[in-house]
């Protein structure tokens, strides 16, 4: 089969999906670009806000008409499942846990079933590697669909996802993502955690980069110490997606995050204290039900004391089956965009101040993927984005020079001809 795969939504998404393009690679299925030469489609879909689930029903139905046999995977097949079916009742659903059933639901019988199953991602043309560690999460937030789809966390192996990255490093990947609902819950559910994870992968030879996922401040506090420590690797970039959501308590409370603003806040200062260039990024939804002004200027504050590099801001959206959906006193919508503003201005304000710190240092970067107009993109230790307008090897790690920055990235110039490494 020709096969046309098409993913949204978080990095645990785009990794799930990755995996099963290696899985119907390497047992003979050609992956395809175009979706009218596909003899089958695949929709990895995401479901996190309404907007985003309008547009996957857009693509459900766009896709369903070229009369090809349909997957729809990812979140919606597992909580969602009704609406999918409304929408395309000839589809086949693929909930998240079970994406290795791919091969199946494709009926895979194989004109190349001999081909090692572990197929070198490089030749999917990837620089990078997504390994998602666990599926699932351990809160309970009222808002969050995505609880729904995914379960309570259900780790994999700490030797499978060793030898997992051994392998990506093996066959040339440079940029190893960790990715999981919540990465610092890893382990819970089988005696290990995050940091014994990362030390592991620390010993597996070779220059790599590793970029840790989102992680929940509720179960990144009882690991706090041992996680920071791991941290201390060179192949560990400092970098910490650590959703804040609020700088209400009682915003919080009713979210059930469980945890408070004060202890967001001491998660962000150990780490600060440590790694004073921390990259930090944050997410905040704006307009929860129940919100006043007072408590979108306690957001508004925790933001400036904390000084995020990055603030993903999301306007709430009731989510059908949640607790959330059905709380009183909503949040008019033109309040919620114009909160929403403030804070965005806000977030370019600090992210501009804090990248134009870096004009005139020099660092070492990893170069990783095109950018826009023939520029490359890189990366620091702190996971900082630089743009280079200078030639350079994708996988290749550079000295650069910063010499300018905007509110999302550095703009660097190359200072040295670039350390190319073999695998």
């Amino acid at each position: 089969m020709k096969v046309y795969l098409e993913a949204y939504g978080c990095t645990q998404n785009y990794g799930e999906a990755r995996l099963m393009q290696e899985v119907l690679a390497a047992r003979g299925h050609a992956l395809t670009s175009s979706e009218e030469d596909a003899d089958a489609h695949v929709l990895v879909t995401c479901t996190v806000v309404e907007a985003t689930e309008r547009r996957m029903a857009r693509r459900m139905t766009a896709l369903q008409a070229f009369g090809k046999p349909l997957v729809v995977a990812g979140c919606m097949a597992a909580a969602q499942r009704d609406r999918v079916r409304a929408l395309v009742p000839r589809a086949m659903l693929l909930p998240p846990r079970r994406w290795p059933e791919i091969v199946e639901l494709l009926q895979g019988g194989t004109a190349c079933g001999d081909r090692a199953a572990d197929l070198e991602a490089q030749g999917l043309g990837w620089h990078d590697a997504i390994v998602p560690v666990a599926q699932g999460c351990a809160g309970r937030c009222t808002y969050c669909i995505t609880r729904v789809a995914r379960g309570r966390v259900s780790s994999y192996p700490v030797e499978s996802l060793v030898a997992q990255v051994r392998r990506r490093v093996e066959h040339g990947a440079r940029e190893i993502k960790l990715t999981g609902q919540d990465t610092a819950a890893y382990g819970i559910d089988t005696g290990t955690d995050l940091a014994g994870l990362l030390r592991a992968i620390d010993g597996i030879p070779g220059d790599f980069r590793v970029r840790v996922g989102m992680m929940d401040p509720l179960t990144v506090l009882p690991i706090l110490d041992a996680l920071v420590d791991a941290y201390a690797s060179r192949k560990i970039f400092t970098f910490l997606h650590l959703p804040a959501q609020s700088g209400s308590d009682e915003i919080l409370t009713a979210m059930r995050r469980e945890y408070s603003v004060a202890e967001f806040g001491t998660i962000v200062a150990k780490f600060r204290s440590v790694f004073p260039d921390l990259t930090l990024s944050t997410d905040v939804i704006v307009g929860f039900p129940g919100e006043t002004e007072a408590q979108f200027d306690e957001t508004m504050d925790l933001v400036r004391r904390t000084k995020p590099d990055i603030v993903n801001v999301t306007r709430f959206s009731p989510r059908a089956g949640t607790p959330a959906a059905s709380l009183p006193d909503p949040v008019v919508g033109w309040r919620v965009k114009e909160r929403s503003r403030r804070l965005t201005r806000l977030r370019f304000a600090i992210g501009r101040e804090r990248n134009e710190a870096w004009v005139g240092r020099e660092v070492e970067a990893l170069v990783s993927e095109p950018g826009k107009s023939g520029t490359l993109l890189a990366r620091t230790p702190e996971y900082r984005q630089v743009v280079l307008r200078e030639p350079a090897p994708l996988g290749a790690f550079v000295d650069v020079e910063i010499e300018g920055a905007t509110s999302v990235h550095l703009l660097g110039r190359l200072t040295a001809q670039p350390l190319v490494l073999t695998a």
